[in-house]
């Protein structure tokens, strides 16, 4: 875990000065996903969209990961299943269009009408 530094400072209280330690932002604190801000005696990580935590380490969307990962591939495998259902109707359709049309030339054939 990334700490910051801190710097002796002088700070004047009751007409004297005192060297009084404060914190300072580290370069690596927020890990890059935040801008580190001194208040006074604190520093903290003011986190950009999508990450949160003391340090901006942890994201948002980490506890969605898992749901949405399942639910796209549920959104795949229902895709392929459509699309292999509709092609076994499709050809099953051919099929029967096929025997009826081999039927009515068989009948055409049979009364002559068919050359």
């Amino acid at each position: 875990m990334a700490m910051s530094a801190s710097t002796t400072a002088p700070v004047q209280r009751a007409g004297r000065f005192w060297n009084v330690e404060q914190p300072t932002c580290g370069g690596l604190q927020c890990h890059g996903n935040g801008k580190c801000v001194n208040h006074g005696v604190a520093t903290v990580c003011e986190c950009r969209l999508g990450y949160t935590g003391e340090f901006c380490r942890d994201t948002v969307n980490e506890a969605l990961s898992i749901p949405l990962s399942l639910g796209v591939l549920g959104c795949i495998i229902g895709v392929v299943l459509l699309a292999f259902l509709f092609a076994k109707l499709r050809q099953k359709r051919n099929a029967q269009i096929r025997k009826a049309t081999d039927e009515a030339k068989e009948r055409l054939k049979l009364e002559g009408e068919w050359a």
